[in-house]
């Protein structure tokens, strides 16, 4: 099937070549104004005589070039648009190519010109760029992910992140509103095709008025603009299907939009292996809220609440059933005061199931294992929040915000253990109830245009409780943990920990004149925690005796304080933009478990420094350097012993310090809309000093972990980079990513050195046309090179793919999507070959709100898909069951 997908669009690419050399012609030009400078991102369109449709259009680059191919002996009007000017226009005959030079002339009435740079497929304004979606669309897009893969400079990934010329975006908007606080996957993968009128990629986006030209953000924002006939009315879809196997699927969406209200509700309910909202997601969602501290140059690392949970491998597992309900409301009252917010509940049961072989890094002993491993995952969640801005007039803004977020995960496993010389069977059972409460309070206040003063407050109260309950054969933790004789010994363990935190930070704006800004700040993090676990052993006969011994048993509180003093200078010279800091930092920490107490009081002084050149409007290049403190939790204090795996333990250190490290981002973007080129690329380097890692030791199969300051420096260094081309009929695009790690830890009292190198590259190549069958071909590979002293591991992975969209019969639409890997361990070992194959039939008339699907999904009945991973003592390559074969008959109609 590749080699058909290859051939087919090989014979495509070919036929659009010779077809566009022997009918078309090439318009080349430049558009200046009258004292001949270059107008960079001017708007040129070329109308049919015939049917007064767009037939070509350009955007001018740095130099005012523009460059339009058009068919062979026709008519056209050409017309050149620019904020500001007067729209200039020609009419022609095009029989040769030729080359047009533009003057454009001031224009004194600019509300004319605005007005008819609404019909360009693409327009500039300032920093808004605004494409019109029916310029770029088939009219069979479904959801807006499909509209914003049509755009040029667009990227939409699998987990629904979006990217505009390399960048992520920040936020989406729908009307100016704020879609689930912005978040880029509820939209993209909701939002119907058909109601979207308009993309504008807003640059620099800022939300606070006062702040305005002083700050250096440069991030982007999308806003969705609705079609007509979408406003002031209720609109949406609501699909449906059933197949064999009990397999079904609900998923309906509600949007209402008016100028001062919207809300909307995305329901969803399957057994179809397609999750709405995933426990990623779950973890992902911080309502928006920005870490003060961590701004600074300094933060405590909270310990994550999905450490230890098993989580999806490329979105699939054996059983996968999810509901979901979630609404989302802006309401504006009058032009002072905002309101909004959102709420998502969420339950999901997945079955995951795994065969993994294991290699632990140690020098002698028994070190491979082979897991078989059954879990039930059980998630139920629920996230709300709130927000108001209240903004009396433009010197004023003036936010709160509230967000709460709850979930119940629950991992119930089987696993089976077996190295050379042991054996055993375990069932666990971890329980985690996330709770948190994160509120802030925001004001800002133009004094005038010099002079600008803010207050940020922001209050955290978090509580994890995690329990684990331990079932084995065999006696887990001999020699460490006194057990009586009972099997299968059980363990149980409970864990509490309590967080308060209050960041607070005061800034003062200093504008000089129009290119030298100053800004002082001042701020404090307050951080309070309490941890209490314990330790216990249960007995068949429905006893349980908690073992008493301090070393079991945690009773421990941290308190940290950082006071903060930060100057920053921002000077603009020519294309150039220097942003220099530093922040002084008075640290205070207190540390006390069974009355014991360690005190940590030292003082920091950390630069930082952000630069950017700006080649032009669409070409830049940035580097963000700083040096970095960073502070352990409760968690990494707490010196008694906990579970945290069957046959793992781990012991905190409250001897811990600080670790420090350089951070350097050096990111390009270029992406030129006179040739629909997009290139982007970065490098990220961090240096780690005192970095917190973990001593190893082996107790016969079982490992006990403890954080350490390690004397040795840990790196990480990465390099990525995307290269896009459009043409007329085909687009294509080479991406790679490289990631080295250098990581230093202990094993058994030695010092151990870890490395890892990954390379990922990807090619693909993808016809665009609005009525002819597309095709999108590609290939990708993936290095994965784990090592230490004694071992070394190389997995590779070959993944051919191929992706079909044709038209037949005026209503019918077929997608096909194939995709082979072949997986290697270079070291020796394991080898396997697995394909995945879907498919689907739409049908829909023109105009009909109803639309029929039939779905066929693992068309092959693939049984498992392979994956490795690298940790600082472990190697693992494992086979990953997922989803069988399974067919759905779908319809779904529009509002």
């Amino acid at each position: 099937m590749i080699r058909i997908a290859v051939a087919l669009v090989y014979g495509v690419v070919t036929l659009s070549c010779l077809t566009g050399r022997a009918q078309n012609v090439v318009i080349n030009g430049k558009v200046s104004d009258t004292t001949n400078n270059p107008l960079e991102l001017a708007n040129i369109i070329a109308i049919s005589k015939r049917t007064n449709a767009i037939a070509s259009y350009g955007i001018t680059d740095s130099d005012g070039k523009f460059r339009l191919r058009l068919k062979k002996d026709s008519l056209y009007t050409l017309r050149a648009s620019y904020l500001g000017f007067e729209t200039w226009e020609e009419d022609f005959r095009a029989t040769n190519d030729r080359t047009k030079n533009i003057v454009l002339r001031p224009s004194p009435n600019q509300l004319d010109e605005i007005e008819l740079v609404e019909e360009f497929p693409v327009t500039v304004s300032g920093d808004t760029i605004t494409y019109n979606a029916d310029s770029f669309t088939t009219g069979k897009e479904k959801k807006l992910e499909h509209v914003l893969e049509r755009l040029p400079g667009f990227e939409v990934t699998d987990e629904g992140e979006v990217k505009v010329q390399g960048k992520k975006i920040e936020k989406v908007l729908v009307e100016g509103k704020a879609f689930f606080d912005g978040d880029s996957k509820m939209a993209t993968r909701n939002i119907p095709a058909n109601a979207v009128d308009k993309v504008q990629v807003l640059r620099d986006f800022n939300e606070v008025g006062p702040l305005n030209g002083i700050s250096d953000s440069d991030a982007i924002a999308l806003n969705v603009k609705l079609k007509d006939g979408k406003k002031n009315l209720w609109f949406g879809d609501i699909a449906v299907g059933a197949g064999p196997d009990g397999r079904y699927l609900a998923h309906p969406n509600l949007f209402y939009y008016s100028p001062r209200t919207s809300f909307n509700f995305i329901g969803d309910l399957n057994n179809i292996g397609e999750q709405a909202f995933t426990l990623q997601d779950y973890f992902r969602f911080n309502g928006g809220l920005a870490n003060l501290g961590k701004r600074s140059g300094s933060t405590v690392e909270l310990s994550n609440d999905d450490i230890g949970l098993s989580l999806l491998q490329n979105n699939r597992a054996q059983q996968i059933e999810s509901q979901l309900a979630a609404i989302n409301f802006n309401h504006n009252p009058n032009k002072k005061w905002k309101f909004s917010g959102f709420g998502i509940f969420s339950d999901v049961d997945t079955d995951l199931s795994s065969i993994s072989r294991r290699t632990y890094i140690r020098e002698t002993g028994d070190n491979q294992e082979t897991l078989t491993s059954n879990t039930l995952q059980k998630n139920t969640s629920a996230l709300l929040k709130v927000a108001s801005t209240y903004t009396p007039d433009p010197r004023w803004h003036v936010s709160y915000d509230g967000f709460l977020k709850g979930a119940k995960i629950e991992d119930i496993g089987v696993l089976a253990s077996n190295f050379e010389t042991f054996s055993n069977s375990i069932r666990s059972g971890d329980l985690r109830r996330p709770f948190s409460v994160e509120q802030s309070l925001n004001a800002f206040f133009a004094k005038d245009d010099k002079n600008v003063f803010s207050l940020e407050t922001n209050y955290l109260f978090k509580e994890q409780r995690p329990d684990y309950d331990l079932i084995s054969t065999q006696q887990p933790f001999f020699g460490t943990i006194p057990l009586q004789a009972d099997a299968p010994f059980n363990l149980f363990q409970s864990q509490t920990i309590l967080t308060h935190k209050l960041d607070t930070e005061i800034n003062y704006y200093k504008v000089l004149n129009n290119t030298n800004h100053l800004n002082f700040k001042l701020g404090t993090v307050i951080n309070g925690q309490r941890m209490q676990s314990t330790l216990s052993q249960r007995f068949q006969n429905g006893l349980e005796q908690e073992l008493g011994q301090r070393q079991f048993n945690n009773q421990a509180s941290f308190d940290f304080w950082d006071l903060y003093m930060e100057l920053s200078y921002r000077v603009k010279l020519g294309k150039l933009t220097l942003n220099p800091g530093v922040t002084f930092h008075i640290y205070d920490t207190e540390n006390t478990q069974f009355e014991e107490e360690v005190n940590l009081d030292k003082t920091l002084l950390l630069p930082q420094l952000r630069a950017k050149y700006a080649f032009n409007k669409a070409q830049s290049l940035r580097l963000d350097y700083g040096i970095q403190a960073e502070f352990a939790d409760i968690r990494n204090l707490a010196q008694a012993t906990l579970l945290s795996g069957y046959n793992s333990l781990f012991a905190g250190n409250p001897g811990l310090r600080n670790a420090w490290y350089h951070n350097a981002t050096l990111n390009y973007f270029n992406f030129s809309m006179f040739n629909f080129t997009n290139i982007n690329g970065g490098i990220v380097y961090q240096k780690r000093f005192e970095a917190i890692t973990n001593t190893l030791r082996f107790v016969g199969l079982d490992r006990e972990a403890t954080p350490i300051n390690i004397d040795e420096p840990n790196e990480t260094f990465s390099l990525f980079g995307n290269y896009e081309r459009r043409f007329p009929y085909v687009k294509g695009r080479l991406e790679a990513k490289l990631g080295y790690n250098k990581f230093n830890n202990q094993i058994d009292g030695q010092a151990n050195f870890n490395r890892s190198f990954t390379q990922n590259y990807k090619i693909s190549l993808e016809t665009c046309f609005k009525e002819a069958p597309n095709v999108e071909v590609g290939f990708e590979k993936i290095w994965n090179d784990y090592g230490t002293a004694a071992i070394d591991n190389r997995f590779v992975t070959n993944r051919p793919f191929a992706n079909i969209e044709a038209y037949f019969l005026k209503n019918f639409t077929v997608t096909v999507d194939y995709q082979y890997n072949e997986y290697k361990n270079r070291a020796g070992g394991v080898s396997s070959y697995y394909d995945f194959l879907n498919a689907a039939l739409y049908f829909e008339k023109e105009d009909s709100p109803w639309e029929f699907k039939v779905t066929g999904l693992n068309l092959l009945n693939t049984a498992s898909i392979r994956q490795d991973s690298f940790s600082e003592n472990l190697i693992s390559t494992f086979e990953y069951f997922v989803q069988p074969r399974y067919f759905l008959l779908g319809v779904k109609y529009s509002l």
